[in-house]
């Protein structure tokens, strides 16, 4: 797992960036290390838990929907500025479709991402999938 801050003196940092194996076993320590970082950020409590557990959900879609177990890397990215956070998370997977049937207990995370999140953006393309979510901060 490797973090990159771009240089400089900023206090707290506006940007964060981990990039983590495509494992499901890694999940605790980037919703850990997500959660550090977010404490230095102008959210309350409920704001902050809305956006881990939708980088939670978005990670999990990566690693299940995107690698499904080649070996690949997931990038999680945050940038704040003094309107919005932005979280980006990408595969250079393949998209994996949903199954048509319904399935009472899977296939949910898109739709808590969306529940949680104002905006939400998602891309995909031949060389992987990213989601775009931005959360307004309070002036």
């Amino acid at each position: 797992m490797t973090t990159t801050r771009p240089p400089g003196l900023d206090c707290p940092p506006t940007r964060w960036e981990l990039q983590f194996p495509a494992k499901a076993d890694q999940l605790a320590e980037v919703r850990h290390r997500t959660q550090e970082w977010l404490t230095q950020c102008p959210l309350d409590e409920c704001q902050a838990y809305d956006v881990l557990l939708a980088v939670g959900e978005a990670c999990a879609n990566a690693i299940e929907h995107g690698h499904r177990g080649d070996g690949g890397t997931v990038r999680l990215a945050f940038a704040r500025d003094v309107a919005a956070l932005r979280v980006t998370v990408a595969d250079h997977g393949r998209w994996k479709s949903p199954d048509p049937g319904p399935d009472q207990v899977r296939g949910r995370g898109m739709a808590i991402i969306r529940a949680l999140i104002p905006e939400v953006e998602v891309r995909i393309t031949s060389r992987g999938t990213t989601v775009d979510m931005r959360i307004p901060l309070p002036r």
